[in-house]
């Protein structure tokens, strides 16, 4: 599929390499550089510049999948379940290698179907441009596709169009974008000809206009400089594919896992059927036999588990207005140790309303709203504007002058009785120097505003003068100005952002304020919000002059970061990850897409993020409501020690069915499972209890306690404990019962009672081990219905002739007695073991 292009100009400038950035030249010099002019590009031009474009493809999402199954499939883990279903096939067991292929088809569906993050970025990019652009070539207006846009081509913008790939300003009539979702701040940006500093930050180019973007004000035309990925946002979008998550414990815990699995099968392939052809028994038994014991040491429905038991988590997650857009996120969320909180959209509502003014409320409002004059207001200030004062004054304007960034201030001319009332409004330094008033006055005037500013607040001077006849520019307009008031902004902080940065503080989680904004103005926010402010950070060149240690070490606490570029929050996490936190990022601009992606956990807003943000995040709040992410902690801490519980289970299971297996094949008797037998106890019984393990409510007081270490490993001290209690009971519920039986009655029987020993045992020591046995039964539906259909299935398989379809005969009632008591063993093992893990607070 076609996306954007970056182009080479037919023409090429003199200089190939400007010592000034595009946005620091004057705007004349932007005509040469792009080999245009202002009626814009012939159509033998255009079509030349696009003969020597790089087109940028994207792939299919089909072949994507291939290539996600092709990777799958080629894993150590997945080569050796298909060798042991090709043997098997080879041997004549048509059953147990129909059952080994189902288990590799749901193991690859799941991997496959995993979403590649720099695809499905580079799409969104695509989404926050308009599908057609406006330009001028040849001296005429023309509506172009996006895709079809070149270098030099002049675009022309006006209140309401999207801009479509990043400009040089070179025309503005009281032109102003919404650039919050990319540099962070919440007003609109004026924009104008005049060229600005090379080092102006991101939010300071007043003279470029920026791909994706909306203009909210006047209109304008601008050359366009850099089209797709050499565009600003391209920029961000190449930093989201680049970025890459850390893999979460249980991730390592699993790679760990397949490896050994891998030595241990390969070993049981090889030494069975060695020994026993050492003994004298047939060969190609014995084959089949090392062969079912490879197949029960291998974890192959470990992945399909894991995917289950966070689904089951995730969907409860959703009915609490968060999304996983990345199940592993499920797990990760519950263990994050700090906090990246963007401020504009995130711990705000990105609108302005006004909070306070000085001076008559009536008449400062009046002479503001009329300064604008517009029927319409899209800037955020116009529009509190406009809510506060009402409508606008009647009749017709004779004259405005919009907003430029060189004035800073803008007025409307309106009729009066005694000739013409001319409003200002603007920033304070710009009004207060065109007022009629003595330098105490303006002193004074100023010291307010700076108290107010100081507070984070965004503040606008209101002015006024009477003339006898309609000015003729603005110079004349704007002059011996008698000074109204001022009007302080704020953007509001969302309802229960404070209550919840006390919570994660409580919680162990600490909160960094990161935003493209001013500094007082996030460090007012940050106040508002409840984090600490001890002295608020500058991104860009300030933050790059600060070492990697020296950076970590004024992020131990809360602190606040203001002016941060993309490049600056991706730092921020790297920084943190790589002193052992487990970071999680906050956003809903574009800016913080880079750092969504990288962190261990990326949370976008909803309702209110861009494409671009919510596919770089690992979860989105549907509701925007920044409190959710309490509840995600919360929840993702309880599936996290609930999965530690199923996964301790589940292996502690796998290496009891691997002893009860292989004890028998080392005295020279045959298996007590054959494959099908253990597809079935370990898909339907094993996954069954970790189901119902995940289902169990949240322990009370997960928030009561601080993250778990990231640098502690899954299979820690606690797990691995967990994993050889449950091994050594299941093994002593099973094995002795199956070793007497076939000594008593045979082969056949010997199976019967091992399998409805494992499927009772199972349950009964599934039971002991849960983090609270006694638990009302409607807490957890899930639970006793699992284990009343394992009793059941273990009577009907043993005690009846169903169980003929799997190769066993029924049990006589001393076999009964013999298996149900040698399970009680196992199950009373299991809770010794656990009262003595409970009082080393082990489990």
């Amino acid at each position: 599929m076609r996306f954007m292009a970056s182009v080479t100009p037919a023409a090429p400038p003199a200089d190939p390499a400007p010592a000034a950035p595009v946005h620091a030249e004057p705007a004349a010099a932007v005509w040469e550089r792009t080999g245009s002019r202002p009626g814009g590009l012939t159509a033998e031009e255009v079509a030349s510049r696009r003969r020597t474009t790089t087109a940028r493809t994207e792939g299919s999402p089909a072949g994507a999948i291939l290539e996600e199954l092709a990777e799958s499939l080629a894993e150590p883990l997945m080569l050796l379940l298909i060798a042991v279903a090709v043997l098997s096939f080879i041997f004549g067991e048509l059953r147990d290698a129909i059952a080994i292929f189902v288990v590799i088809v749901i193991i690859g569906a799941v991997e496959a179907t995993a979403e590649v993050r720099a695809k499905r970025a580079l799409r969104a990019l695509r989404d926050l441009s308009a599908p057609n652009a406006l330009v001028r070539r040849g001296g005429a207006p023309k509506a172009v596709p996006v895709g079809e846009l070149v270098v030099g081509d002049v675009l022309l913008v006006e209140a309401g169009s999207v801009v479509a790939a990043d400009a040089r300003v070179v025309e503005a009539d009281g032109l102003a974008t919404d650039e919050s979702r990319l540099t962070g701040e919440p007003g609109a940006a004026a924009k104008g000809p005049n060229a600005v500093a090379d080092d102006a930050p991101l939010a300071e180019r007043s003279s470029l206009l920026h791909a994706g973007t909306a203009v909210v004000a006047g209109a304008g035309e601008a050359v366009v400089v850099a089209l797709g990925e050499d565009t600003e946002i391209g920029r961000v979008g190449r930093l989201v594919a680049e970025a890459r998550e850390p893999p979460t414990p249980l991730q390592r815990a699993m790679a760990e896992l397949a490896r050994a699995a891998l030595v241990v099968a390969l070993t049981a392939c090889v030494a069975v059927p060695l020994i026993g052809v050492l003994r004298g028994q047939p060969a190609r038994e014995m084959l089949l036999d090392g062969l079912t014991l490879a197949f029960a040491t291998i974890p192959e429905e470990l992945p399909i588990l894991v995917t289950a038991l966070v689904a089951l988590g995730g969907l409860r997650m959703a009915q609490h207005g968060v999304l996983l857009r990345r199940l592993r996120s499920a797990e990760a969320v519950g263990a994050m140790t700090v906090l990246l909180a963007d401020k504009t959209g995130t711990l705000t509502e990105n609108r302005l309303e006004i909070e306070h003014v000085d001076g008559d409320r009536e008449h400062v409002l009046t002479v503001a709203a009329a300064a604008h004059g517009a029927a319409a207001a899209q800037d955020p200030v116009d529009r509190a504007l406009a809510e506060a004062a009402g409508e606008r004054p009647p009749g017709e304007r004779p004259a405005r002058h919009p907003f430029d960034p060189v004035r800073r201030r803008e007025s409307a001319v309106w009729p009066a009785a005694d000739g013409a009332w001319v409003a200002v409004k603007g920033a304070p330094e710009a009004v207060l120097e065109a007022c009629a008033m003595t330098g105490a006055d303006r002193a004074s005037v100023l010291e307010r505003v700076a108290r107010l500013a100081d507070d984070g607040l965004r503040v606008l001077a209101m002015a006024e003068r009477r003339a006898t006849a309609v000015p003729v520019d603005a110079a004349e307009a704007e002059t011996d100005l008698a000074f109204v008031g001022l009007a302080a902004f704020r953007d509001p902080l969302r309802a229960g952002v404070g209550d919840a940065v006390a919570e994660l503080a409580h919680a162990g989680i600490r909160t960094i304020v990161v935003s493209g904004d001013h500094p007082e103005t996030v460090a007012a926010t940050a106040r508002e919000a409840g984090v600490g402010t001890p002295g608020v950070m500058h991104g860009g060149a300030p933050l790059d002059a600060l070492g990697d240690d020296e950076l970590a070490g004024r992020l131990r606490g809360e602190a606040v970061i203001a002016r941060a570029t993309p490049e600056d929050k991706l730092r921020l996490v790297r920084v943190l990850q790589d002193r052992g936190e487990a970071v999680a990022v906050t956003g809903d601009g574009v800016n913080d897409a880079p750092a969504l992606a990288a962190a261990n956990v990326g949370i976008a807003m909803g309702a209110r993020g861009t494409d671009l943000a919510r596919e770089a995040a690992d979860l989105v709040l549907v509701d925007d409501a920044y409190p959710t992410i309490v509840g995600a902690v919360a929840g993702g801490r309880g599936l996290a020690s609930q999965l530690r519980r199923a996964v301790a289970f589940y292996l502690g299971a796998k290496l009891g069915l691997v002893a009860v297996i292989a004890v028998p094949l080392a005295l020279g008797l045959p298996a007590p499972f054959h494959p099908v037998h253990i597809v079935i106890l370990e898909l339907f019984m094993d996954v069954g209890a970790s189901i119902a393990f995940v289902s169990e409510p949240p322990a009370p007081g997960a928030m009561d306690q601080p993250p778990r270490d990231p640098a502690r490993r899954f299979l820690d001290d606690t797990e691995l404990s967990a994993i050889a209690l449950t091994a050594v009971a299941l093994t002593a519920a099973v094995l002795p019962t199956f070793l007497i039986v076939h000594s008593r009655w045979g082969t056949d029987m010997a199976i019967a009672a091992a399998v409805a020993g494992w499927l009772v045992a199972n349950v009964a020591i599934a039971w002991t081990l849960r983090a609270r046995p006694r638990l009302a039964w409607r807490r957890n539906v899930a639970f006793p219905a699992w284990a009343l259909v394992a009793v059941a299935s273990a009577a009907v398989l043993s005690l009846s002739d169903a169980g003929a379809t799997l190769g066993v005969d029924p049990l006589t009632p001393a076999a009964t007695r013999i298996t149900i008591g040698i399970a009680a063993i196992g199950v009373a093992i299991a809770a010794a073991g656990r009262i003595a893990l409970s009082l080393s607070r082990r489990l």
